[in-house]
């Protein structure tokens, strides 16, 4: 899957498929070509992961355990091949303590029908 790596101000972006946001102002999926999220504090944990991404999930979980590696979002997206399916890659710096970096990993089917 081919990976397109952004940074911005804010994670939310608008689907070129549909031009809608990706997600509600709550942080709901806000378009049907949404396949997957994934944020780098939780990685373990996507959200609004398709059901023919959960199996392929599933399965990197495992292999990543049984190396004794630490979960690795980006060689997931990576051996994963789907046609029009693209991962969006978006990188965000904001002020805490100091600056803070956030990264979270949106995957979207960019040939979807329904939208």
């Amino acid at each position: 899957m081919q990976i397109i790596e952004l940074e911005r101000d804010d994670w939310n972006f608008h689907c070129p498929a549909t031009g809608r946001l990706v997600f509600s102002e709550n942080g709901e999926p806000n378009t049907s070509a949404l396949r997957g999220s994934w944020c780098h504090e939780v990685p373990e944990e996507p959200m609004h992961l398709a059901e023919e991404l959960q199996p392929l999930w599933q399965a990197h979980l495992e292999a990543q355990a049984a190396a004794d590696e630490g979960v690795d979002v980006v060689g997931f997206l990576r051996s994963v091949e789907r046609p029009n399916w693209v991962a969006f890659e978006i990188t965000t710096c904001g002020m805490a303590c100091g600056p803070v970096w956030s990264t979270a990993w949106t995957v979207l089917d960019l040939g979807d029908p329904r939208c």
